[in-house]
């Protein structure tokens, strides 16, 4: 298990969510490339694009990009080596500028402009465009020249690049999962444990699932995936959904929950209790809510439920 990048991962991702540092995101693209989470590394390209980040510095972390990724980021005319930097050629123009050269100069700061555009660079291509255009009002060349915005096509075709996942994605997602999960980020959790469960269906993060969407307060999606768990699983979780309900002040689902588990197991923890069964007959029949939300439908499998306001179906235990 790769632990030190999915911990680098959670970290950069978390520390992203806080500062919405474009730094951040840099190094969450660099950690989803290094195991080879490609759908990731192209999702947050495209924000990193739709932020204003730039080309270069993509560049300079796609050493385990795919090289489909690359072709579509990296311009083919920009050789990718430590000698390539726009910067240079501006610095060089104004020292000629400054020294009386100014053809020289000329010929520095339209490179500067031509790389500062290819590498996505719109404020300083721009910056330079200006000076070229001030400076050498009476060239019909500098006069011609225009930014032309490379994100426009790169993002297109990333999007739809289908990129293959690694061998050992399960075991990463969980990793993932969990780390996320531990530090309460609970969407990037649960993507990661439902693409498991697409993998996997009878996948243990299931059961990290069903506690998830418990805290998020999604009881209907919780309640069907718990009753797919094993018995003793399942048990321990409609319980835990039980308490959930009853500390939201949904008590008359909750009391339907608790009809559910002693139709299960009725010794279980204090159901009996709970529920007032004071004798060893056989309790009236009891029924199990579903929950429906107004306007938000969640499908889990073959089931559609629905959060926060409720429809009851009547379920016998016979």
């Amino acid at each position: 298990m790769r632990e030190e990048n999915v911990d680098f991962i959670v970290n950069a991702v978390k520390g992203y969510k806080e500062s919405k540092n474009l730094e951040e995101l840099l190094k969450t693209i660099k950690g989803y490339s290094e195991i080879g989470f490609y759908k990731e590394v192209k999702k947050y390209i495209e924000e990193f694009l739709e932020k204003g980040g730039n080309l270069g510095d993509l560049m300079s972390i796609s050493e385990n990009f795919p090289d489909e990724i690359k072709k579509i980021i990296c311009p083919a005319e920009v050789e990718m080596d430590g000698e390539f930097d726009a910067d240079s050629f501006l610095e060089m123009g104004e020292l000629l500028w400054e020294i009386g050269s100014p053809d020289e100069a000329k010929d520095n700061y339209i490179k500067a402009f031509e790389y500062y555009s290819l590498l996505g660079n719109e404020e300083s291509a721009r910056q330079v465009l200006e000076t070229l255009k001030e400076r050498y009002s009476q060239d019909d060349k500098v006069m011609s020249l225009v930014f032309q915005d490379t994100k426009s096509d790169i993002i297109p075709k990333l999007r739809a690049f289908i990129p293959k996942s690694p061998k050992d994605e399960i075991d990463l997602r969980y990793a993932l999962g969990k780390g996320f999960h531990g530090e309460d980020m609970l969407s990037e959790a649960e993507s990661n444990y439902r693409r498991i469960l697409e993998l996997d269906n009878a996948h243990s993060s299931k059961r990290f699932l069903v506690a998830l969407l418990r805290q998020k307060g999604s009881f209907g999606d919780s309640l069907n995936l718990a009753r797919e768990l094993e018995e003793e699983e399942k048990i321990e979780e409609l319980y835990s959904i039980y308490e959930s309900l009853r500390d939201s002040g949904k008590m008359k689902i909750g009391t339907d929950v608790l009809k559910e588990i002693y139709g299960i197991n009725p010794d279980f923890k204090d159901v009996k209790d709970l529920l007032g069964i004071v004798s060893e007959e056989e309790p009236e029949k009891v029924s199990v809510s579903v929950f429906q939300e107004e306007d938000k439908e969640v499908k889990v499998g073959d089931s559609s439920v629905k959060d926060e306001a409720f429809e009851e179906k009547k379920i016998v235990f016979l």
